[in-house]
């Protein structure tokens, strides 16, 4: 069997699952990252012949594919922002979508020259940390999370990026005492946001394989985790100016603003790509600088 055929064939078994264009596209990523190919690699080699134990191992693991895990669970691989990420079943998948998140932050400090201290609030794979200081080198950046399995995978991240971040486990919905003494000009989270009841509308590959411990929330208190933030941050930095940018759940855009609103903030909301209330951007009265 070539490589285009084993494509052809995957591609036509997850068609069950997904649209005919992202089970290619799932196919065709799963056997570049196995195979250790570039897109371009993969085309000029569509009529090699792997030998069969390779046959062997890609089938084994394309039947993962074929049951519904998310291809970056099976090859262990996401992408995000352009830079490499490893990630398993502890951690949410980078979104693309999430990548409008750290540009949002890099656009507001571009005109200034002063260093600045983030911080990124669940911080999952690492990926928006990760990304900050690479392309904020002049930034000190921190991240937390909850989770400790999360956390290794996250130090992994910064690690094989030659990024910069500063580590801790911490609980934003307790009032234990925080793990660093700094005070941050930043803080960006991409914290639970979906309603319970909202999982209906979602993918079996999000429900029955992502973490549930950073997707969901209860109907009852969906904004629980943003307004622990924003406690957080006036019982830890009360005079300090701070700039949040969080990402949100599009149906709930007000009810955030709402909220910014309560705790000091000039608040706006972001759209992203396709048009969808996904950011917002919460101000101090007094933080003109980063205006």
């Amino acid at each position: 069997m070539t490589i285009g055929d084993f494509i052809h064939t995957l591609a036509s078994q997850l068609e069950a699952i997904y649209d005919k264009n992202e089970a290619r596209s799932i196919s065709r990523f799963f056997i570049c990252d196995e195979l250790n190919l570039t897109t371009t690699q993969m085309f000029v080699c569509m009529d090699y012949e792997p030998d069969e134990n390779t046959l062997g191992k890609l089938s084994e693991k394309s039947i993962r594919l074929i049951n519904g895990e998310p291809v970056q669970y099976v090859t262990g691989i996401a992408y995000f922002h352009g830079l490499r990420f490893k990630v398993d079943s502890n951690v949410l998948i980078p979104r693309q979508e999430t990548e409008m998140l750290v540009d949002a932050v890099c656009e507001s400090l571009r005109p200034k020259s002063a260093p600045v201290t983030i911080l990124d609030i669940g911080t999952g794979s690492g990926c928006i940390a990760v990304c900050l200081n690479k392309f904020l080198p002049e930034a000190k950046v921190f991240a937390i999370d909850i989770s400790e399995k999360a956390l290794e995978i996250a130090k992994y991240n910064a690690k094989i990026n030659q990024a910069d971040v500063s580590f801790a486990k911490y609980d934003i919905l307790s009032k234990d005492k925080f793990p660093f003494d700094q005070k941050f000009d930043i803080i960006v989270s991409n914290p639970p946001y979906v309603r319970n009841s909202e999982k209906a509308m979602m993918h079996k590959n999000v429900t029955d394989y992502e973490p549930s411990l950073a997707l969901y929330v209860d109907d009852s208190d969906p904004l629980l985790f943003y307004r622990n933030i924003l406690q957080f941050i006036a019982r830890h930095q009360p005079e300090h100016n701070t700039t949040i940018f969080f990402e949100i759940n599009e149906y709930l855009g007000e009810e955030m603003i709402q909220l910014c609103r309560s705790f000091g903030y000039n608040a706006k909301i972001i759209n992203d790509l396709n048009g969808k209330s996904r950011f917002i951007k919460a101000i101090s009265h007094n933080a003109d600088w980063l205006r």
